[in-house]
């Protein structure tokens, strides 16, 4: 037999295509997963491994390994479908126009479903977004900012334990310089109600702001 050199990037390529391939098929699924757009037959060999939370689910001695099905309708069917394409492909899709809150979402799911790796690609992705739009002058960002991260908010303050800091962080180093460019923002009507629905934002944003202003003292 030949050696062809080609090595693990390779033979990861070809795993992913096959994936791909399972995950357009159907071919073999024996998961169902139901979301509130309806329901999708998975591969439970594919899937529970990633996650202790679906394999104690289908695994375990519940309702869920008997009838085969498990519902994530609570869950957004768009962060759902996603993390199932990334239990897949080792990746998920996204679009300019959903990044930042997608980005949010599938860290939120990966913190939800014990997956350790969705939740550092994700931090990872909604870190580099950040640092992009840190790129440009913050008071190009004034008019649209608290819009971008509107959807963002409630992910990273009702859904994440107080502790975690991989989605605020970010957030109040993007905002914080907006807020000192623009002081008048304090007065915007959006930013003082997410403050007020959201207090550890606003305690963010006062500890960043005044980090940000002593750094820039002579």
């Amino acid at each position: 037999m030949s050696f062809t050199g080609e090595g693990p990037d390779h033979a990861r390529e070809a795993l992913i295509k096959a994936n791909e391939r399972l995950l357009d098929s159907g071919q073999g699924a024996d998961l169902t997963i139901i979301t509130k757009n309806g329901s999708k037959k998975y591969h439970s060999a594919i899937v529970c491994p990633r996650s202790s939370v679906l394999s104690a689910a289908y695994w375990g001695s519940f309702k869920e390994g008997v009838t085969k099905t498990i519902d994530l309708s609570a869950d957004t069917p768009s962060f759902v479908d996603k993390m199932m394409c990334y239990f897949y492909l080792l990746d998920y899709p996204d679009c300019k126009k959903e990044k930042p809150t997608l980005h949010a979402g599938m860290y939120v799911m990966g913190d939800k479903f014990d997956i350790p790796d969705l939740r550092m690609i994700a931090s990872e992705k909604f870190s580099y977004i950040c640092e992009l739009l840190r790129t440009i002058p913050p008071k190009d960002l004034a008019g649209w900012y608290l819009q971008l991260f509107r959807d963002v908010l409630p992910l990273a303050f009702n859904h994440l334990p107080e502790s975690d800091q991989a989605l605020r962080k970010p957030l109040a180093q993007t905002i914080a310089p907006c807020i000192i460019a623009n002081p008048t923002m304090v007065d915007n009507e959006d930013y003082r109600s997410y403050c007020l629905e959201y207090p550890l934002f606003g305690l963010d944003m006062q500890k960043e702001i005044l980090r940000v202003s002593h750094a820039s003292e002579p």
